[in-house]
């Protein structure tokens, strides 16, 4: 079995690597070992996910940690394939962040297995919107910073890597308050809104609209808008555009397909549409985009 070191993201001049990667019939990647923690955040698709034989469901907003040791391989990544970003890192670059272990790490689920024993870690959590895109947020400085290579960029990923850590932590310590709190109706509604929210992750290319939703989930238009926003703290249409342009950049980063094809493929029928949309939520426009995603690569 394939073994991956850290050792090539070291003589490179890196501490901590992290990439946007995707999983698919397009990119079957063997079942290998490595000799540090690989964390993940899986951004698009749902599939299924084996580490030392037993096999997990992931879906979009997981969070999940490999560690050291530990075989895994993507066993079934859907139709439309999975995009994850990953984060490596040897548990000495914590470590060593905490060189007194203060007892404030104790409550940090995502810290203290460090000082302890790593297989406490959390395997898996769910993100909330919000979260996710916390989350996301700082895992895409952490790419810039590890491409852009400026003076320093070293020890900046190691204190983002850390400020990861500690905001997986509240999140798990916001999940486990909500848990005690026993609110079935609350609970209802998050069932709902998980429902609908894969529904929207696995046919985003279809047209949807919150009447067919409605429909589909055998609820009131009002009630289901109502819940959803409640829940996720945006609307149904907010959140499939997110997903749509989410996927489309995926598309002109991976594929030749031209922006009207994409557009076309993410379920926008109108092009033009498509490219507006894009600018105002990514801050380029489709073209843009890729012409930069070309040149990270290149440099």
């Amino acid at each position: 079995m394939l073994v991956k070191t850290f050792a090539k993201y070291k003589n490179d001049g890196h501490s901590i690597w992290v990439q946007r990667s995707s999983h698919g019939l397009h990119n079957i990647v063997e079942e290998h070992r490595h000799d540090f923690v690989e964390l993940v955040y899986v951004v698009h698709g749902e599939g299924r996910h084996r580490i030392n034989q037993q096999c997990f469901d992931i879906h979009a907003g997981d969070v999940y940690v490999i560690l050291p040791g530990e075989s895994h391989a993507y066993v079934d990544a859907g139709a439309s394939g999975i995009e994850i970003i990953n984060c490596l890192f040897e548990a000495e670059s914590v470590r060593t962040a905490y060189p007194d272990q203060p007892d404030t790490v104790r409550e940090l689920a995502y810290v203290a297995p460090f000082f302890e024993e790593l297989a406490l870690l959390p395997r898996n959590l769910q993100l909330t919107h919000e979260q996710s895109s916390a989350v996301v947020a700082l895992l895409e400085s952490m790419i810039q910073e590890g491409k852009d290579m400026e003076p320093g960029f070293g020890m900046v990923n190691r204190l983002k890597l850390i400020q990861l850590l500690v905001l997986l932590s509240r999140c798990k310590l916001q999940q486990q308050s909500m848990q005690k709190q026993h609110r079935p109706l609350a609970s209802g509604h998050e069932i709902l809104v998980r429902r609908v929210r894969h529904h929207l992750e696995t046919n985003f290319h279809r047209k949807i609209t919150a009447a067919s939703l409605a429909k589909e989930f055998t609820i009131s238009e009002r009630h289901l808008n109502r819940v959803f926003k409640q829940e996720m703290g945006m609307s149904i249409t907010a959140m499939l555009q997110q997903i749509r342009i989410e996927r489309a950049k995926h598309m002109l980063r991976e594929t030749p397909k031209s922006i009207e094809a994409i557009a076309l493929a993410v379920g926008f029928g109108d092009a033009s549409f498509f490219t507006r949309l894009f600018a105002r939520m990514v801050g380029s426009t489709p073209g843009s985009f890729r012409k930069q995603s070309k040149a990270r690569k290149i440099s």
